[in-house]
């Protein structure tokens, strides 16, 4: 079982992505560019796609078997008595520690109909979409400034290095970049994953604008909404408080339920050193 396996690299793209054309539950980890980012291995099993993440610390070696990609319950069995952690919406066991992930509808959104969304009508009079509030779309050199100087107001690099991986397929995402009053406010950058589901990879505001708009998560969610019609979001969860909440105040469409099985197998040094001398 830990032969056989390829760390996933740009060159696996069409492999995974024919894989998640027909998915309707679209998981964090579903995202390609996340999976490079995380240095994700994968292996055709039987026919079946598995994603992994091979995991060292503390002399715990781990393999965790990360999103569903529709595998049968026959090779999800043979992993987890082979050792192999279970992650993703298709897994009946505990409830993930990073608990449910947020999926947006960009319709409803846009529609903005009813008491939820009062907030967000309040926030786009206020700041005058189209006219002080405009979004723009692509890739420019505003998005290395917000993240540069969100990366130094929090002493932060991960957010950098996310970033250098997605300059890499710009053309499988959605960037959206909002402005008001000539200011960049923040951006958003949605990896598309199929004709009805994409991923919020990354979406950073300007710390610089925080002293002049109330709210602008706001503003970018609305825009990158609109920047995206009829589909639906997932950014992921989070075991942070206030990430949670500031997620909530955005309106999710619904929650997509996470769970983790772990095997009573454990896997040993050796069994470590096998797997990554059997990479291809």
């Amino acid at each position: 079982m830990l032969s056989g396996w390829k760390i996933i690299n740009k060159t696996h793209y069409t492999i995974i992505n024919n894989n998640s054309k027909n998915l309707t539950d679209i998981e964090y980890f579903n995202s390609f560019i996340y999976q490079i980012y995380n240095k994700m291995a994968f292996k055709i099993f039987d026919n079946n796609l598995v994603i992994c993440k091979p995991n060292t610390m503390m002399g715990n070696y781990n393999f965790i078997r990360y999103c569903n990609t529709n595998i049968s319950s026959d090779v999800s069995n043979k992993l987890l008595e082979s050792g192999f952690t279970l992650r993703g919406s298709d897994i009946k066991g505990k409830k993930d520690k990073f608990g449910d992930e947020c999926i947006y509808c960009t319709k409803t959104c846009i529609e903005k109909k009813g008491k939820s969304f009062s907030r967000f009508r309040n926030i786009l009079k206020r700041y005058k979409l189209h006219f002080d509030t405009i979004y723009k779309t692509g890739y420019n050199d505003d998005i290395d400034f917000v993240v540069k100087q969100w990366s130094k107001h929090n002493n932060s690099k991960h957010q950098i290095k996310l970033l250098d991986v997605i300059k890499q397929f710009l053309n499988i995402v959605n960037i959206t970049r909002i402005y008001y009053k000539d200011q960049i406010v923040g951006f958003s950058i949605v990896e598309i994953i199929n004709k009805n589901n994409g991923i919020i990879i990354q979406r950073l505001i300007n710390p610089e604008i925080k002293n002049i708009i109330i709210e602008p998560n706001i503003l970018i969610h609305y825009c990158d909404c609109l920047n995206n019609p009829n589909m639906f979001l997932n950014i992921g969860a989070s075991r942070n408080k206030n990430i949670k909440i500031a997620k909530q105040k955005l309106k999710p469409f619904r929650f997509l339920k996470i769970n983790r099985l772990v095997s009573k197998k454990k896997f040993t040094k050796e069994d470590w050193s096998y797997f990554k001398k059997e990479l291809l």
